[in-house]
């Protein structure tokens, strides 16, 4: 009974990260989180069959407009992958000022047979640009969603 009150104690006491993980990208390591606002998830879409998904559990689905050249072992169709938002030395999201709002960099990580830029690439960084009324995905001309 008493090493169950400790053990309760000492998780209380334990910083609890759950959403954090560490994405490597071009061989250096970033750590990211998945706990960002409600706002940033959901699907980012255009006017085409493309989008990209971004869940709550840090998984997420994108699938290219147009596929573009790639090897023929490489299965075209849409990419799973595990998410997270970069986060700074302070453990704060990346948030970069720019002229039409903001631009928040988040990793993407491949987690099926297909993978970025014609299965070139497993780990793509891409930007979430909030633009005030809308958020846009910078690698999609117009993939959007309501900035809600």
């Amino acid at each position: 009974m008493i090493s169950h009150v400790i053990l309760y104690f000492f998780l209380l006491l334990v910083p609890q990260n759950s959403g954090e993980r560490i994405i490597v990208y071009n061989g250096e390591e970033y750590k990211t989180t998945i706990d960002v606002e409600p706002r940033f998830l959901g699907t980012y879409k255009g006017r085409k069959t493309g989008y990209l998904e971004l869940n709550d559990d840090g998984t997420g689905i994108y699938k290219y407009d147009i596929f573009g050249p790639a090897p023929a072992t490489c299965k075209r169709g849409s990419i799973t992958f595990k998410w997270g938002f970069v986060l700074d030395e302070n453990g704060e999201i990346v948030k970069r000022k720019r002229n039409y709002g903001f631009s928040y960099p988040v990793l993407l990580e491949s987690t099926s047979e297909t993978s970025f830029q014609g299965c070139h690439t497993p780990v793509m960084m891409d930007y979430i640009l909030d633009r005030g009324e809308t958020l846009n995905v910078s690698s999609s001309d117009d993939w959007q969603k309501p900035n809600k």
